[in-house]
């Protein structure tokens, strides 16, 4: 009888800390996917403002280009006076 009792015992034990070390784990499993999320929505912002970035940029080399081929144009408009 008393070691049945000590058996009982050791499996309440077992069980009462599996059960604590599940939800230690369910805890972090969820707080990692809320940083995931996080992570998801940051990622969707950078993502455009690099597109946004990416456009300005094009527009910038397209601008620096077209001043290139002014500034050249006019430099050879200059010289055909000479």
């Amino acid at each position: 009888m008393r070691w049945l009792l000590i058996d009982c015992a050791v499996v309440l034990l077992t069980c009462v800390a599996l059960g604590a070390l599940a939800y230690r784990l369910f805890s972090r499993v969820r707080l990692v996917t809320s940083e995931v999320g996080k992570l998801r929505d940051r990622l969707a912002g950078l993502t455009d403002e690099t597109a946004a970035l990416a456009g300005r940029l094009d527009a910038a080399e397209a601008s620096a280009r077209l001043g290139e081929r002014a500034s050249a144009s006019r430099s050879r408009d200059d010289r055909s006076w000479l």
